[in-house]
C-alpha cells in the first residue's frame, strides 16, 4: 500500500474558507468561559486519592463531580469501568461542543477545524471495529461525538453496516470519503497504515487551511506544528525501539512540524536505538527526557519517557496560554487538559479493573 503523499488531494473540507488576514472572533468572552470550566478540572491530588479506590468507589466519586449528569443517565446501560468509559466520552463531547457554541467568527472556524480530529477518531474506531466483527454496541461505546457530527450520525453508520466496505459506502457524504475510499481495499490488510493516512490527511488539511498573517492564526499554527512534533517524536521513539523498517516509519511521519526534514530522515535511518538516541540530542525536546533515558533500560519500556514528553507539551501549552490570555491558546490548553483528564480516568479505571499495582498505574498517568 502506498503511503499518503504530503500533497494529498484534500477532502471537501478545503472548501471551508481560509481564515482572513484580520482574524475575527469573540476571544475575551470564550476565554472567560473556558477559565470557569478549567476550575472544575480534577486537581492532581485527587488522582492520588483515586489510586486508593476500587472501581465502584471511583464511579461513586465521579457521580458526585462534574460527571454526575452522565454517570446518572448512563447507569441504566452499564456498570463499572464500562459506565465510566461511556460517561467520559459523552461528557467530553458535550463540553467541547458547548465551548464551540460560545464562539463567533473565525474562532468558530479555527476550533471547528481543530475538533475534526474527533471525527477522524470515530471513523478509525468504526472501521477497525467492523474489521474485527465487533458488535455495534461495543463500537458505539468508543464513539466521541465531539466533532462536526452528532452521535446519531455515527450510530446510523454503525447500525446499518456489517463490513468495512459497507461502512465506507455510508461515509460517502463525509469530507474524508475520498481519502478513506482510496485505501478501502487495504483496510483489513494494513489497518495501521490506513489509519495513519487518515491522520496525515487531517493535519495536511488543517495546516493548509491556516493563513499565518494574523496573530490568532499564527499562534494556532505554531500550536499545531508543535503538536505534530510531539506525535512524530513519539512515533520515532516507539518504532525505532521496536526496530521497525525505515520505509514503514517514513510512511507514519506527519508532515508540517518544526523539526527539519533532514533531522527526521537521520532519525528514521539510524541503525539501532542507541544511535537514534544520540541523533535525537539535536532535537530541543531531548533536553526534557535527557535525565530519564536510563529508565528505558531499567524498565524495558518507553512509557515513562512518553509521559514526560506529554507533560512537557502540556506545560508549554499552559505557559503560552498565560502569555496570550485573550487568544486561542487558553482554549486549546483547556482542550488538552480536558482530554488528558478523561484519558487519565479511563486508564485508571481500566487498570483497576485488571488489578494492576498502584505504582504501575501511577506511571501511566499524565500528571504534572
Amino acid at each position: 500500500m502506498k503511503p499518503l503523499k504530503n500533497q494529498t488531494s484534500a477532502p471537501n473540507l478545503l472548501t471551508i474558507k481560509r481564515w482572513s488576514i484580520f482574524s475575527s472572533g469573540n476571544y475575551p468572552y470564550v476565554c472567560a468561559r473556558v477559565r470557569a470550566k478549567r476550575a472544575s478540572l480534577l486537581p492532581n491530588d485527587v488522582y492520588r486519592k483515586l489510586l486508593l479506590m476500587d472501581t465502584h468507589e471511583i464511579t461513586r466519586f465521579l457521580g458526585e463531580s462534574q460527571y454526575k449528569k452522565e454517570i446518572t443517565e448512563l447507569s441504566v446501560q452499564a456498570t463499572g469501568f464500562q459506565l465510566i468509559d461511556l460517561a467520559l466520552n459523552r461528557n467530553i463531547a458535550e463540553v467541547y461542543q458547548q465551548i464551540l457554541g460560545y464562539t463567533e467568527g473565525d474562532l468558530t472556524t479555527l476550533l471547528g477545524a481543530y475538533l475534526q480530529r474527533e471525527d477522524i477518531w470515530n471513523i478509525k474506531t468504526i472501521l477497525r471495529g467492523k474489521s474485527y466483527d465487533a458488535k455495534p454496541e461495543e463500537i458505539m461505546k468508543a464513539i466521541r461525538s465531539a466533532g462536526k457530527y452528532p452521535e446519531s450520525y455515527w450510530q446510523n453508520i454503525v447500525q446499518q453496516s456489517k463490513t468495512v466496505q459497507e461502512t465506507i459506502e455510508l461515509l460517502k457524504e463525509n469530507e474524508y470519503f475520498d481519502i478513506i475510499n482510496a485505501f478501502k481495499e487495504d483496510w483489513e490488510i494494513h489497518p495501521d497504515l490506513c489509519e495513519n493516512n487518515l491522520e496525515q490527511a487531517y493535519y495536511n488539511v488543517l495546516l493548509n487551511s491556516i493563513h499565518a498573517r494574523s496573530e490568532p492564526n499564527r499562534l494556532f499554527l505554531d500550536f499545531i506544528r508543535e503538536e505534530i512534533d510531539l506525535i512524530n517524536i513519539k512515533t520515532l521513539m516507539m518504532t525505532k525501539y521496536e526496530s521497525v523498517e525505515p520505509t514503514t516509519i517514513t510512511s507514519m511521519i506527519l508532515p508540517g512540524g518544526t523539526i527539519p526534514e533532514k533531522t527526521i530522515e537521520l532519525l528514521t535511518n539510524t541503525s539501532d536505538f542507541q544511535l537514534f538516541l544520540e541523533v535525537l540530542q539535536s532535537v530541543p525536546e531531548y533536553q526534557t527526557i535527557r535525565d530519564s533515558i536510563g529508565t528505558i533500560e531499567q524498565t524495558n519500556s518507553l512509557s515513562h519517557i512518553i509521559r514526560i514528553l506529554e507533560k512537557d507539551h502540556l506545560l508549554k501549552a499552559t505557559k503560552k496560554s498565560y502569555l496570550h490570555p485573550l487568544s486561542i491558546l487558553p482554549i486549546l490548553d483547556y482542550f488538552i487538559r480536558k482530554r488528558i483528564e478523561v484519558e487519565n480516568l479511563r486508564i485508571l479505571t481500566r487498570a483497576k479493573e485488571k488489578g494492576l499495582p498502584e505504582q504501575t498505574i501511577r506511571e501511566l498517568l499524565v500528571i504534572q
